[in-house]
């Protein structure tokens, strides 16, 4: 995983199973003078953005959700060594995700919400389509999912996407209307998640104008004035 400043280095010992999820160790491993390794500590990885990803319905992606975790750490490398640093694209302490496409899977971000009672509130952003080169991906498409008594995670209905006129329950008396200011109509959003904090931003995709600010309080999202 990394070499720590005083020359340790951070290993991962983990077991994926698409019907469950995955159980994970950090070791950390020490050197003497001689270079002689020994184990400092290890312990057991505690649950995060990874665990709840895991347990995403495999049918939203083009393959089961381990795929694209291994895609997202690596940024579509065969191997780890190849990779920049997975903190860029995987921010657990966050609760943030992001995953490039690869011609057949769109791109997508994810990013962790909980309630106050510790429940996981997932929300999947996807790009309309998957990439052209050289073409940015507009992000149209949002979905929310929670823990089921089954442990996988099942998607809130109602979600938001461009084809919908409603706003999900979440994000209270919201609808899209034209905008003659952008020259965009009802539809043409664009979502963007936090990769810190607690707001979702709206925006016009051609303009990148932010249309709206919705901010989870535990309990819900509530627009911001």
């Amino acid at each position: 995983m990394q070499w720590l400043e005083n020359g340790d280095l951070v290993l991962e010992s983990e077991v994926l199973n698409d019907a469950w999820g995955r159980a994970a160790s950090k070791i950390t491993i020490g050197f003497d003078p001689e270079n002689r390794a020994a184990i400092r500590s290890a312990e057991q990885e505690k649950v995060s953005i990874v665990d709840y990803f895991l347990l995403l319905p495999a049918d939203r992606f083009e393959g089961p959700p381990s795929v694209w975790l291994r895609h997202a750490r690596t940024g579509g490398h065969t191997y780890l060594c190849e990779a920049e640093p997975r903190e860029k694209s995987i921010d657990e302490k966050n609760g943030y995700m992001s995953c490039g496409g690869d011609g057949a899977q769109a791109s997508f971000d994810v990013a962790l919400f909980l309630y106050r009672d510790g429940r996981p509130l997932l929300a999947l952003c996807q790009a309309g389509e998957p990439e052209v080169e050289e073409e940015r991906s507009v992000y149209s498409y949002l979905s929310f999912f929670e823990l089921g008594a089954d442990g996988k995670m099942h998607e809130i209905t109602n979600s938001m996407s461009n084809d919908s006129s409603l706003s999900l329950a979440l994000f209270p008396g919201v609808q899209r209307e034209y905008d003659r200011w952008v020259a965009e109509g009802k539809g043409d959003w664009e979502f963007v998640l936090p990769r810190k904090g607690k707001t979702i931003l709206v925006r016009a995709p051609k303009t990148k104008k932010i249309l709206h600010k919705f901010t989870w309080t535990g309990e819900k999202f509530e627009k911001e004035k």
